[in-house]
């Protein structure tokens, strides 16, 4: 496989998470992992009272520390009071390595894999945290660089818009045969009323069909529009700032048309929008 040429002004201030949730050396285990888990990420920065960063946390470490179930809904009473007890400071990787936001992008990511580190905090020259960049974040630069040179296989593209094709004809039978066994229901009810108990059955089990349906009947418009956008050469293009949307995002979430990072810039609203998705303003809470 041919190598990737980076310019070298390439940095990965662009591709830095920054100012990334951190918690200080004295914050529970506990809470360390419902903050992970409440915020989707995989290591948390320690820092002191200033911000310079003083550790590292990963899920791992939590793994390895944790004698019970990472599942925050298992948890027993007991094993809640256990994990409070444990101070982050415990369980951390001491003094971590750091980067700063004018590195390069390869020898950041050099780093990343040849020391096998997960993430490298950014730091600025005081050593405050002002960013992280993660094993996700080098992949990601990866996809956009090697996209924006055209090497992204057209069969990838042609593979994705495969897959979406095929499911969406399975949905849509799907659909159909569900829907005719609802009239067939119907059906037999008018012409075989029964009492009030087979009545409520019925209906329980309507009931409990009716948010799948919901949900599926939003996923075949969400694969009609990614077809759409395929069809117009648009299919993996973030209509944002023109940068690739991965294949894993578009597969994921068919409606999408932003990549994660702009998608984490704009409005809760607005993205729910661009999938397809509408709620109720008494539901719609920001994004962290």
């Amino acid at each position: 496989m041919a190598e990737i040429e980076i310019q070298p002004r390439t940095t990965i201030e662009k591709w830095q998470m920054p100012d990334p949730v951190a918690v200080d050396a004295a914050t529970g285990a506990l809470a360390a992992l419902e903050l992970m888990t409440d915020r989707g990420v995989r290591h948390l920065p320690v820092v002191d009272a200033e911000r310079r960063v003083v550790g590292v946390l990963s899920v791992n470490d939590l793994r390895a520390a944790l004698p019970f179930s990472h599942d925050l809904e298992r948890l027993t009473p007991e094993q809640r009071a256990a994990a409070r007890e444990v101070a982050v400071g415990e369980l951390m990787s001491h003094a971590p390595e750091t980067i700063g936001s004018n590195e390069p992008l390869e020898s950041a990511a050099r780093r990343l894999a040849e020391r096998h580190l997960g993430c490298l905090p950014v730091v600025d020259a005081a050593g405050r945290l002002v960013g992280i960049f993660s094993e996700t974040d080098a992949l990601r630069a990866l996809v956009a660089l090697i996209s924006a040179r055209g090497e992204v296989p057209s069969s990838e593209l042609e593979g994705l818009v495969g897959e979406l094709r095929r499911e969406r004809w399975r949905l849509g039978r799907q659909l159909e045969r569900d829907s005719t066994e609802r009239r067939a229901r119907a059906a037999v009810r008018r012409e075989q009323p029964g009492d009030a108990s087979d009545a409520g059955e019925l209906r329980s089990e309507e009931l409990l069909e009716e948010p799948l349906a919901t949900a599926a009947a939003r996923r075949l418009a969400a694969l009609d529009h990614a077809l759409a956008r395929a069809a117009r050469s648009q299919l993996g293009v973030c209509e944002s700032c023109g940068g690739p949307i991965p294949p894993g995002r578009v597969r994921a979430l068919p409606g999408a048309t932003t990549c994660v990072a702009c998608a984490r810039t704009r409005e809760p609203r607005a993205l729910l929008e661009a999938l397809g998705i509408t709620i109720g303003p008494d539901k719609l809470r920001s994004t962290p």
